[in-house]
């Protein structure tokens, strides 16, 4: 890499008019780095052609529009990186905002560390009235070590939190089979297989809303066990990656398990809490989640 870095900021949009402005503003205004900023439609059904129509008016060059039939997040973030002129890319999603000087942040942080392929960030969750501020967790040298952080959920990467170098797709697909979380067999792929380098500075602020993907509980509870095997299987990992799949599959299932606790199904409990009993017995008998197995019985007996 040779020069200062440039940006591509994607940013997908479906049905998101009433908050692309914000998105696409926080993009547009950034300052300290050469970007562009594009706007995939996924074929809105809302007003995003006419918010987008003002915006191009407003902030003219920088900003690009592209429109496509409705194929999902993933294929509208491949949309992005094909028509990307620049090296760097961020990810933004439309509900969300980048803060200011968060381009600053990249450039600062992929200057220090040149053999990084991704820089990772911090940013803000928003819940309503309250903010919380959300470090990444450890980056180290060794791609082993940032691979198991980041199954184990030490390591956080979020869409609008991180910048990726173009080529790490040479081997991550952007394209996914998964309706829910399709980011995480990505993002897996990148800590195993590419360098990363990380700051605690937040570049980004997510918005956690009613109708946000990511407060999908249903969603997460029908993916179920699917994303273990879209991590693992023909995923591009190293062979070394298979060792940690059994300690996953049990993070995984117990995860899901308390999931479904909290929405009152206890069969689905159960299903989780034996997959976790085969994959670790001493992780899934811990009290926290045997106390949930057994109470799961309970609660079928008081409805028959």
């Amino acid at each position: 890499m040779s020069g200062a870095p440039a940006f591509s900021i994607v940013i997908p949009a479906y049905n998101y008019a009433h908050f692309l402005r914000r998105a696409v503003t926080s993009a547009c205004t950034q300052d300290g780095a050469d970007a562009e900023v594009l706007v995939v439609d996924d074929g809105s059904t809302d007003d995003t052609p006419a918010v987008m129509d003002k915006l191009s008016a407003e902030f003219g060059e920088r900003l690009t529009y592209h429109r496509q039939p409705n194929q999902g997040p993933a294929a509208a973030r491949a949309k992005g990186l094909a028509l990307a002129r620049h090296d760097w890319l961020v990810f933004l999603d439309a509900d969300d905002e980048l803060l200011p000087g968060a381009l600053r942040v990249f450039a600062d942080l992929i200057a220090a560390h040149p053999r990084s392929r991704v820089a990772i960030a911090g940013h803000l969750a928003r819940h309503g009235e309250r903010e919380r501020r959300v470090a990444p967790g450890p980056v180290r040298d060794s791609r082993q070590a940032n691979f198991a952080a980041y199954l184990d959920k030490q390591l956080s990467l979020s869409n609008g939190a991180c910048a990726l170098h173009r080529s790490v797709f040479d081997s991550a697909p952007l394209a996914s089979p998964l309706p829910h979380t399709e980011d995480m067999p990505v993002f897996a792929h990148l800590m195993a297989c590419y360098d990363a380098c990380k700051s605690d500075q937040p570049v980004l602020r997510v918005h956690h809303h009613g109708g946000s993907r990511r407060n999908d509980v249903a969603a997460a509870l029908a993916l179920g066990m699917d994303l273990e095997r879209a991590i693992f299987d023909d995923n591009g990992l190293p062979d070394w990656a298979g060792q940690l799949r059994r300690g996953y599959r049990a993070r995984r299932a117990l995860s899901l398990l308390k999931l479904a606790a909290r929405g009152g199904r206890p069969d689905q409990v159960r299903f989780f809490f034996h997959r976790a009993l085969g994959a670790d017995w001493r992780r899934a008998l811990q009290p926290r989640y045997l106390r949930r197995y057994l109470a799961s019985f309970v609660r079928r007996g008081k409805r028959s």
